[in-house]
């Protein structure tokens, strides 16, 4: 969701009209007022969530609202009419793993200043070999791979140089968490005194547990600090008070509590890091739609944002297909995606390792799905036990110390567009693949792989 702030006037959209994504769908809401479909997104990467959106306040993109389709790479602007016009697709410039939560960084920032930067939790291609990284792209699509790397990065936030506040605290900026990934939630606020000095640099937070760094332009490159953590937190979405957005009438009055609190402490250990680009095609293809399945399953392949919680009372969704398309005699636009394959186990107390098998049934086909980052092992009550995960070809090991015996369910995440690049299937246009957890009895789950 984002709300329009003052300079989208010069787009024709009205001030504080609120614009919320669904999928490809963007809907405008102006209280009291329902909301209604304001534009649809010609893109089916942007299905079936985490579609990005936010408004260009520098003028870069011509003030426009501008979505981010997270698992095609496109990006996409839309005028106060509801025009939708295609900017560009950051495949075009290399593999990546998947885009959202955008902002156009300010004019002055460096020499990508005024372009539209996104984060990329999984990107993989980073110089540490730690996944996730921060993306650019200006306003003729020419886009800009691993600008800066931060483990999982979440998000981009822009220190607003002039801070406003909200609630009874005087809070100014409010950052979702849940605990353990799957365990308790809440929102903390950080207060102006956080930010002294800091003004039109950039937040990044984590949603693998390493907190939030600090994006900075020395004058020469861009650097890296660590911000600031919230012990145990995985960071979700976050706000700044938006100084733009003009005050509400008094009959449209909103309130919220927020709860609890932190503060955040900044250190400086500036690390400069990698820039990279490269060349490739892509085009988009509809994501498949994933299907209900019953409880009491031991294992299931299910679309990213299934919780622990949903696998263990049995109502997660089933995926069971992939569509790509082939340009050049090789694989491109692999949709969703990634995915996930859970598994129920009963282990023992102590030390266990789990052997997860991909096998391909169709035989006209040889590559595997490549892991990605956000696999973990959880406990009977959906707590992280903070597993070592590793892959060699088509075998996964997973390995952890349960401090009790009982039941654990594993979630391991693949990367579908690990297979763009790959020579067609043949013969035939489908690969079937199997998943198999070695000593666990039903743990067989299928997928399709097809043509579209």
């Amino acid at each position: 969701m984002t709300i329009a702030p003052n300079q989208s006037a010069n787009a024709g959209f009205t001030p504080r009209d609120y614009f919320i994504t669904a999928g490809p769908h963007i809907y405008q809401l102006r209280l009291p007022n329902p909301p209604t479909l304001f534009a649809t997104i010609p893109d089916s990467g942007c299905s079936p969530d985490h579609t990005g959106i936010t408004f260009d306040k520098e003028g870069t993109f011509g003030n426009d609202l501008l979505v981010t389709c997270k698992f095609s790479g496109g990006v996409w602007k839309v005028d106060g009419t509801g025009a939708v016009t295609n900017v560009g697709n950051f495949h075009n410039a290399g593999q990546i793993g998947e885009i959202e939560n955008p902002a156009v960084v300010p004019r002055s920032f460096g020499a990508l200043g005024g372009q539209l930067w996104v984060s990329d939790e999984d990107y993989a291609n980073t110089s540490s070999g730690v996944p996730g990284a921060l993306h650019a792209m200006d306003s003729g699509g020419n886009a800009t791979l691993d600008v800066v790397e931060w483990h999982g990065a979440e998000a981009v936030l822009v220190i607003p140089q002039t801070l406003c506040t909200f609630c009874q605290n005087n809070g100014t900026l409010f950052q979702a968490i849940t605990l353990n990934e799957q365990g308790p939630y809440g929102i903390y606020e950080y207060f102006p005194s956080d930010f002294t000095g800091l003004g039109g640099n950039v937040l990044v937070p984590s949603e693998t547990g390493v907190g939030t760094a600090l994006v900075q332009f020395n004058g020469t490159n861009y650097v890296t600090s660590f911000f600031d953590n919230i012990p145990g937190g995985t960071f979700e979405g976050a706000s700044f008070v938006d100084c733009d957005v003009p005050t509400p009438t008094p009959t449209s009055t909103p309130t919220a509590t927020f709860t609890p609190t932190a503060t955040a402490t900044a250190t400086a250990t500036a690390t400069a890091t990698a820039t990279a680009t490269a060349t490739a095609t892509f085009t988009p293809s509809p994501t498949p739609t994933p299907t209900p399945t019953p409880s009491g399953q031991v294992s299931q392949i299910t679309p990213t944002g299934t919780t622990c919680t949903q696998f263990r009372n049995g109502t997660a969704q089933t995926l069971s297909s992939l569509n790509y398309t082939v340009s050049n005699g090789v694989i491109h636009n692999v949709t969703p995606g990634v995915f996930f394959y859970w598994v129920r186990v009963t282990v023992p107390a102590g030390s266990n390792t789990f052997t997860i098998t991909q096998t391909i049934t169709t035989g006209n086909f040889n590559t595997f799905f490549g892991l990605q980052s956000g696999s973990s092992v959880f406990d009977s009550n959906c707590n992280s036990q903070h597993p070592t995960i590793t892959q060699n070809a088509n075998t996964t090991t997973v390995h952890w110390n349960a401090p009790a015996a009982g039941t654990y369910f594993i979630s391991i995440k693949y990367s579908s567009m690990s297979l763009d690049g790959s020579p067609a299937p043949n013969p035939g246009t489908t690969v079937h693949y199997n998943f198999n957890t070695t000593g666990v009895p039903g743990s067989t789950s299928g997928l399709d792989l097809i043509k579209h």
